[in-house]
């Protein structure tokens, strides 16, 4: 009986540690409804997140927008279904008149610390609520006006679907798009495991059955326009009405979803327009299908490895649809170009080797880019076999199963001297067109870095204590130098120190293919900061701005990679 008492105070000891709050959680914002307001208007909006308690401030940067927080109160128990204790905080946002339209982030300022980035969009066009009520029919269906309009709407419930009823006139075409207020990227992963809203549009015609007057017939659907991994999953749909009269527009979640952080922006316009992108990020990735190959490659990677010798110029040749033998001549460095324009069509150019080399093969797609295009380069020897290819071969990690992918780029080391052949053609034999343009850039390799991802969103130090920001990077081509990362603009009381992390060793891939040729060595290192006890407490988020550089021969090349990041110094009781 003493073993069971034992037992049990130590169960009842655990489970109250476990579920004893964290005195100092950090502000975390899951979304905002309304998050569109128009610019020229003022707008009450609600912030859902958790770790808000005793929000005072926002930071937004040079946004065309002024907030002002109102009040903060927690949500009611049995909503949302949330573990941890949400808070609501209430903001009176204003736009002013001139604001640009667009995205633009903002966070909270919380006595934690500073949140994480969410974007307010500010819009040319009213904003119309939604109204009050449930939408889920034909019967209950919100009407849309004839001119272009948007709408704010919210998916409260699972299995919640909004209509929209419109008038179109025959041969009329009409763009209408969804953003989600809780965005997917496309394979960040399930609705049983991320939380995510990913919108699906469908028009329907009503009453085209003589047998029930209430049928619906689907007219047209989309879910996103490509799916592309890593990007945006938003429902962007432009079509041409056939005949003219009453049509609704249903807006769901693509898996049933629902809650209150579904909040979406509907935006109904007369006309084809372009989709409403976010602003494209730029990066420094090697093995991207979009990024340039350009005359000076071999000298934008030698200074990514931190060499400041002087590279010649890559000359740029035409590619021919000739067998190899009639294939035109290219010399290396050399960029060969073409366009894919026949179904089925095969293009070829020939260079010669005059002794072992390790090259590399990079490939571009200035116009149609994969899926869309989907280039596949092959190396052949004189003999006609494949010494090398963009084509990754290798085996599931769940299933085992053989899997193909097409990479941007291959190393190759080659050891034999002659004459080889570049063949190019899409991956089937089915597309081709004016937008089939590609560029393939054969050189030798040049050891630099790669990418470099630092993954810090925003940092609250306590007095006294330290936190670290891992910085992750690739090693390309061989590349054997260092790389530095600095920490500029630091509040006082704060330094930056570099170190290491522990990370778990995982299980090597069973069937590794030759993964050499199209993947780097991929690192880490982090980024350790830390508050004196004595540093004084920062009212606002002060923006720090880690650098990296490469490191070779002793010296310290330019700085390939930044990011900016709101600092918050916050009381360490």
């Amino acid at each position: 009986m003493l073993v069971l008492w034992v037992f049990l105070a130590l169960s009842g000891y655990c489970a109250a540690a476990v579920n004893k709050p964290d005195p100092r959680p950090d502000p975390k914002v899951l979304s905002v409804h309304p998050f569109t307001v128009q610019r020229g208007t003022a707008l009450t909006v609600t912030v859902r997140g958790s770790g808000l308690q005793g929000a005072n401030g926002v930071f937004a940067g040079a946004a065309p927008f002024r907030i002002v927080a109102e009040g903060v109160e927690p949500e009611p128990k049995g909503e949302g279904n949330r573990k941890v204790p949400i808070d609501l905080v209430r903001m009176r946002v204003e736009v002013a008149a001139d604001a640009k339209p667009g995205r633009y982030p903002f966070r909270l300022i919380t006595s934690h610390g500073v949140s994480n980035a969410i974007p307010l969009f500010v819009s040319e066009l009213p904003v119309t609520a939604e109204p009050e009520g449930s939408h889920d029919s034909p019967d209950t269906a919100v009407a849309v006006p004839s001119g272009p309009a948007l709408f704010a709407g919210r998916l409260g419930h699972r299995g919640e679907a909004d209509f929209y009823r419109f008038r179109a006139k025959a041969g009329e075409t009409w763009t209408l798009q969804v953003i989600s207020g809780l965005p997917q990227i496309a394979a960040g992963g399930s609705a049983a495991t991320v939380p995510n809203f990913d919108p699906s549009l469908t028009i329907y015609e009503a009453g085209t059955s003589w047998f029930d007057s209430s049928r619906l017939k689907r007219v047209a659907y989309n879910d996103e326009p490509t799916w592309v991994a890593g990007k945006g999953t938003d429902a962007y749909l432009v079509h041409r009405f056939e005949q003219a009269g009453d049509y609704l527009l249903c807006v769901e979640a693509f898996a049933g979803q629902g809650g209150p952080d579904y909040s979406y922006q509907l935006k109904v316009v007369p006309g084809e327009k372009p989709e409403d992108l976010p602003p494209a990020s730029r990066g420094t990735d090697d093995r991207a299908f979009t990024r340039v190959l350009g005359v000076d490659r071999l000298n934008e990677l030698a200074a990514r490895g931190g060499d400041a010798a002087k590279h010649s110029s890559v000359e740029t040749y035409r590619a021919a649809a000739e067998p190899a033998g009639a294939a035109p001549l290219f010399k290396l460095p050399g960029t060969i170009e073409g366009t894919i324009e026949r179904p089925g069509e095969i293009q070829r150019a020939r260079f010669q080797l005059d002794g072992p080399r390790d090259i590399a093969i990079e490939v571009e797609t200035p116009a149609a880019a994969p899926p869309y295009f989907n280039p596949v380069v092959r190396m052949l020897n004189a003999a006609g076999e494949e010494v090398a290819t963009n084509v990754f071969a290798g085996k599931g990690a769940c299933s085992g199963a053989l899997t193909k992918s097409l990479q941007a780029k291959a190393i190759v080391p080659i050891r034999e001297a002659g004459t080889y052949t570049m063949e190019v053609r899409d991956v089937t034999a089915d597309f081709g067109g004016a937008d089939f343009r590609y560029r393939v850039q054969v050189r030798p390799q040049i050891p630099h870095l790669g990418k470099i991802l630092m993954d810090a969103d925003h940092v609250n130090l306590a007095q006294g204590e330290a936190t670290s920001i891992r910085v992750v990077f690739d090693r390309e081509e061989g590349y054997q130098g260092g790389i530095a990362v600095a920490a500029e603009a630091l509040p006082a009381g704060v330094q930056a120190l570099v170190g290491a992390d522990f990370e778990a060793e995982k299980d090597p891939p069973t069937f590794t293919g030759k993964r050499e040729r199209y993947e780097p060595r991929t690192e880490r290192t982090v980024v350790v900061l830390s508050a004196a006890k004595d540093a004084a407490p920062t009212p606002q988020p002060q923006v720090i701005r880690l650098v990296a550089r490469p490191v070779s021969g002793g010296k310290l090349g330019p700085v390939l990679a930044t990011k900016s990041i709101p600092l918050m110094v916050i009381s360490g009781q």
